[in-house]
């Protein structure tokens, strides 16, 4: 099982022009920071390093319609290949989070990056395990928590 990750990121050029993103890099710099947090899946053996060419991952921050056109999924999503190469992270999500994971935006931003490595990790969704756990990493919190608590760690693979 590979736990070394070369990542590269990008901003699609029509994500850039809507929500005014002058400096690309800044994203990939919380990107890799969310990927190497001690608490994430850095925990867990894996470690991330940024590349710009013979990724073993690519990330994009793309427009909602991007994720439905590649992954079939609804465009209020994101979404990664499980144990593939590509993470489509949802621009309307980054910029503004969701109301329903009860997090903050910084720490929604967390999630939704370690959600989705997740997937390429091989994991699978998970539920709330019970009133007042920690939210699995991989529980869909964009959707909601249920009875769970808001949660930015990989306390739960």
């Amino acid at each position: 099982m590979k736990r070394h990750y070369k990542i590269r990121v990008l901003v699609d050029e029509d994500v850039r022009e809507k929500y005014s993103i002058r400096v690309p890099a800044q994203v990939e710099f919380y990107i890799v920071a969310y990927l190497n947090d001690p608490d994430g899946w850095v925990s867990k053996g894996y470690s991330f390093e940024p590349v710009t060419t013979n990724e073993d991952v690519l990330i994009r921050l793309v427009v909602p319609d991007v994720i439905k056109k590649h992954c079939g999924v609804p465009s209020n999503l994101s979404c990664a290949e499980l144990n593939g190469k590509h993470v489509y992270l949802n621009a309307e999500r980054w910029m503004y989070g969701s109301k329903a994971s009860k997090l903050s935006l910084v720490d929604y931003r967390q999630y939704l990056v370690s959600h989705e490595i997740g997937h390429i990790l091989g994991f699978d969704h998970k539920q709330c395990p019970c009133a007042g756990c920690k939210a699995p990493i991989m529980m869909q919190q964009t959707l909601g928590i249920g009875k769970c608590i808001p949660n930015t760690k990989v306390t739960h693979g």
